[in-house]
């Protein structure tokens, strides 16, 4: 099959979070199947960029645009358009930019099929509330009318999509690459670089620094929990510099600088020794449509505990960590039992489990099953 993937922003891009590595992993696994994946992408940072790359295997051809590097009005649309046709499938990544709207109604002229992957991002949650509100009641809900199918990562994303097409909304959960976290590197030296002692604890989020995130419900919590000789790091690009700000303030102000640190952005081998240095993983968000980091902190071996609002909180829950309600202290509460040792062991005694059922291979199968349902002509099986 020849698949073409459009989405704004695309491997090695690492600094939007979760998803290019995402979108990259599940291309890399099709083409192994056989399948020829291209990817139709903007370079955030190079605007007027519109040649061709091979990444790992994997051709991403980069559109040019105008504007501001969040809203990104794309340019040039004969390359785009040349990439839809000489496709079989078009499967659009996101909402809230002008690529995924152009490349559906491209779809439709080319009577090519394309799959709508919202990504957890349809109900508005934090920032632009309005014009998010407006672009789903005009952009939205046109790609969804067309659309062959939509794709959610969890039964509470697809919940939240019926409202949009009761009939096609697709259930298919993200993957992790365990091969990844096979060799993770020794953790002392980031312990010490943080300043954690070899008797403290260290509980760790990895991940954007985001309002959606909750970030200032985690400190909160954390200072609540009151736990002994525990620090807390939160590492992560930061996607708005005022809600990082406020972040700062609300630590300095509860005169927490030793306990809790802000960190920049870890990649690579420093990632990798993070979270060999972590003892708890904390994933507090408002809403994920899945929650891959914390699929990561299981294939580290690092317990977790989350809000019940994140898509993957049911696989993890009594199996590889705990997930709690929304609030300051529930997180705390959380916090108090996943900080003492023989609850944390209790908690995650299933872990190996729920690693086999975060594997990659059941969600690629899904996705080659559905594409060439779609191709032939059939409606996708729920």
């Amino acid at each position: 099959m020849q698949i073409l993937f459009v989405t704004p922003y695309y491997y090695p891009e690492l600094e939007f979070g979760g998803p290019p590595k995402r979108l990259h992993a599940l291309a890399r696994k099709l083409a192994s199947r056989g399948h020829n994946v291209r990817v139709a992408t903007f370079d955030s940072r190079k605007p007027a960029r519109r040649d061709s790359a091979v990444i790992d295997t994997i051709t991403v051809q980069y559109i040019p645009w105008v504007g501001l590097r969040s809203r990104q009005i794309p340019t040039r649309m004969a390359r785009l358009d040349c990439e839809v046709r000489g496709a079989d499938l078009v499967h659009c990544y996101g909402l809230y930019n002008l690529l995924c709207p152009l490349a559906a109604a491209l779809s439709r002229r080319a009577s090519v099929p394309f799959i709508l992957e919202p990504m957890g991002m349809f109900v508005p949650r934090s920032r632009s509330l309005l014009a998010k509100r407006m672009y789903n009641s005009t952009l939205t809900k046109s790609m969804a009318k067309h659309a062959a199918a939509l794709v959610a990562t969890s039964p509470l994303e697809a919940a939240e999509l019926k409202e949009l097409t009761p009939d096609d909304v697709v259930v298919r959960r993200n993957g992790i690459d365990f091969e990844e976290f096979a060799d993770l590197p020794d953790g002392q030296p980031m312990r010490q670089r943080w300043g954690v002692e070899v008797h403290e604890t260290l509980v760790v989020y990895f991940g954007r620094i985001s309002s959606k995130k909750n970030l200032h419900d985690l400190i909160a919590a954390f200072i609540k929990a009151d736990v002994s000789r525990s620090k807390l790091v939160m590492a992560g690009p930061v996607s708005e510099p005022n809600y990082r700000h406020k972040l700062q303030a609300q630590i300095d102000t509860a005169g927490q600088g030793k306990n809790i640190r802000l960190q920049g952005p870890l990649y690579g081998q420093e990632l990798k020794a993070a979270w060999a240095a972590a003892d708890l993983f904390v994933l507090p968000s408002l809403n994920e449509n899945f929650g891959n980091a914390a699929g990561e902190a299981v294939a580290a071996g690092v317990p977790v505990l989350l809000t019940e609002t994140c898509g993957i909180a049911p696989i993890i829950h009594q199996r590889a960590g705990l997930a709690v309600p929304l609030g300051v202290e529930p997180l705390a509460e959380g916090l108090r039992l996943m900080l003492n040792p023989e609850v944390r062991e209790q908690m995650t005694a299933r872990r190996e489990e729920v690693k086999r059922e975060l594997s990659w291979d059941e969600p690629v199968r899904q996705t080659e099953r559905l594409y060439g349902q779609i191709i032939r002509g059939g409606r996708p099986q729920r």
